[in-house]
């Protein structure tokens, strides 16, 4: 199973938990973790954790990158998303919001189709839409 970066994990799965309508679960779920006596930030990573696996969100991350072994996602720092490959393992560095696990797919995919290449980069604003490899 791939480390998630917290600072990635609960924006992402709060993200794709309003996509569907369903926001609510997310903070229903920590509370309840709260009222067993963790504190708000542990109570809100525990409920994303767990609402990720039980969703199927973990799931969808790892078979996005199923070419390749995911050992990290983390937050992407500025525009553009990433995959780095070292080896038959990859770090991911996506935007937490909804869709992460297709972008990661398209990320893959390019690493895929370039074996000679160690990063996929996907620019979310200006640029040229698509994925691109070095």
């Amino acid at each position: 199973m791939a480390r998630i970066d917290p600072a990635f994990l609960v924006p992402w799965v709060r993200a794709e938990l309003d996509a569907l309508g369903e926001a609510a679960a997310l903070d229903a779920h920590a509370a309840r973790a709260q009222e067993d006596g963790l504190d708000p930030d542990e109570a809100e990573l525990d409920a994303a954790s767990d609402l990720a696996a039980r969703r199927g969100l973990i799931a969808a991350l790892e078979g996005a990158a199923a070419p390749l072994w995911l050992s990290e996602v983390r937050e992407a720092r500025g525009l553009a998303e990433r995959v780095e490959r070292s080896g038959p393992s990859c770090v991911a560095s996506l935007r937490a919001t909804e869709g992460a696990a297709h972008r990661l797919a398209q990320l893959v995919a390019t690493l895929v189709d370039d074996p000679r290449a160690a990063v996929a980069e996907l620019v979310g604003l200006g640029g040229t839409p698509g994925c691109a490899t070095r």
